[in-house]
């Protein structure tokens, strides 16, 4: 699962079916629950996964938390 911070919130996407899958992560407890109301284009490539949540969530920055940023691969 690729997990990124996405202006201070936690993110995971992962790929299955072909398809992305996009799910809130609770980095503490290791806990992942799937996202329904996310949509992933299923033609983008894993690079270009930033910049689409950066476009859907981008109301979402603060000073504190000015980016997307990819964290680490689970």
């Amino acid at each position: 699962m690729l997990i990124y911070d996405v202006f201070g919130r936690h993110i995971g996407v992962q790929r299955k079916d072909g398809r992305w899958l996009v799910f809130r992560v609770d980095m503490s407890e290791r806990k992942f629950s799937r996202l329904y109301d996310v949509i992933i284009p299923d033609d983008l490539t894993e690079v270009e996964i930033s910049g689409w949540l950066d476009d859907i969530f981008h109301e979402a920055a603060t000073a504190t938390h000015p980016d997307v940023r990819r964290m680490h691969k689970k």
